[in-house]
């Protein structure tokens, strides 16, 4: 039996629900609380020593990192798979892959921890966030953490996070020119790893970004007609928040496209 540990709101796990689906697999949900850092709780540090989500369990095999969880799904349930057929295809798909491991996700919270967890922080009492703060084992992201606790939008993490997915819309626009996919003619790896982040900004309040690619828009449409896209983004957020969102987000893009 597949067990996936996972948030509903984090792109990992959402990339590798998407592989889950997409192969037409059965798997257990294990919902980790990492806004309240259930993420960080002994037992599930047991399984994962980063304290990151996802983590799959297979018949007690744990595997961790999510483009590694993709990869091994893929390769242990071979059938229906997410890897185009040619070396080349495959060399592009894993372009993609490490773009979003090395590039996209590292910059993804100036958006996503703004919008998701900065407003629940908000309410609670200074210790309560200090109590959280020092559960984080990684120094660095502790003191990301507090300065976008303090700047919310003025943080240069926002700049940094709005400026990267502008490129990663770009580039996917250039690639989408020459496939239908992202790498090839049918979805694969490369498609489930950047699919959580593009239909992320897109409930973000970012549609305008996306509007300006109209591949994108399209490539974007066609995966809302899969049966894997309700699995992938079970979540929506409040109007309010999309507007507040928006109201800082369109001066930014502003000075992105203008730079």
């Amino acid at each position: 039996m597949l067990t996936l540990y996972h948030h509903l709101q984090s792109p990992c796990a959402a990339k590798v629900r998407t592989v889950l689906t997409e192969k037409g697999l059965e798997w257990e949900s294990r919902i980790v609380d990492i806004i309240e850092k259930d993420n960080l709780k002994p037992e599930y540090l047991a399984l994962h020593p980063k304290g990151l989500v996802p983590t799959l369990v297979d018949n007690g095999n744990v595997v961790i990192d999510s483009t590694i969880v993709m990869e091994y799904l893929d390769t242990a349930y071979h059938e229906d798979s997410l890897k185009p057929p040619t070396a080349y295809g495959q060399a592009k798909m894993r372009k993609w892959t490490k773009w979003v491991d090395e590039v996209q996700h590292p910059n993804w919270p100036g958006l996503a921890w703004l919008i998701l967890i900065r407003p629940r922080w908000l309410a609670k009492s200074d210790a309560e966030i200090a109590a959280l703060l020092a559960k984080l084992i990684d120094p660095a992201r502790r003191e990301r953490q507090q300065r976008m606790l303090g700047q919310g939008f003025t943080a240069p993490e926002f700049t940094s996070a709005m400026r990267i997915f502008d490129t990663s819309l770009a580039d996917m626009e250039v690639a989408l020119a020459a496939n239908t996919w992202l790498a090839g003619d049918r979805p694969s790896l490369a498609d489930c790893a950047m699919l959580p982040y593009v239909a992320s900004g897109e409930l973000f309040g970012l549609s305008m970004m996306i509007a300006q690619r109209p591949r994108v828009a399209d490539w974007l449409q066609r995966f809302k007609s899969r049966p894997s896209f309700a699995v992938t983004m079970p979540w929506s957020l409040e109007p309010g928040i999309v507007a507040e969102v928006r109201r800082h987000a369109e001066p930014a893009w502003a000075a992105i496209r203008a730079a």
